[in-house]
């Protein structure tokens, strides 16, 4: 198995990388992946609370791709990564738009693949234009 690529891996799509543009991007490039609009509704996707998906999300087995790295500072989300042992890849910067979270996400693709692949939860680690780095989760 090539560890650079997403094969034999699922990934989820927390509720601020959309459910369109993101996903569509990744989904041509051969990535399995899931939105909370498809695994929730579209309705019912918003009112699910962040320690409810990353704990089911988890559970499956999913890597988990946020917009933003809250989930490694929000002392209930980065202890649910913890006892959770999750997986998560967070863009540092949470201010982008559709495409260049596509370019960062498709960049850092086979570095992201790798770690997923090789090291197990629990981490959040920032994609940036630098590459990967990892955070400390804020534990209550």
């Amino acid at each position: 198995m090539d560890l650079s690529s997403p094969d034999g891996l699922t990934f989820f799509l927390d509720r601020g990388l959309g459910s369109r543009i993101v996903a569509g991007a990744l989904r041509d490039a051969g990535w399995q992946l899931e939105t909370m609009d498809e695994r929730y509704g579209k309705d019912s996707s918003q009112r699910v609370e962040d320690v409810q998906w990353i704990e089911e999300a988890t559970a499956k087995g999913d890597v988990l791709l946020c917009k933003d790295l809250q989930i490694a500072v929000n002392p209930l989300e980065a202890h649910c990564i913890y006892m959770n042992s999750a997986r998560a890849f967070g863009l540092a910067n949470r201010r982008l738009k559709g495409p260049p979270m596509v370019e960062l996400f498709l960049g850092h693709a086979a570095a992201v693949c790798r770690m997923a692949h090789r090291a197990e939860g629990p981490y959040v680690v920032a994609i940036s234009e630098h590459g990967l780095r990892r955070r400390k989760l804020h534990l209550p």
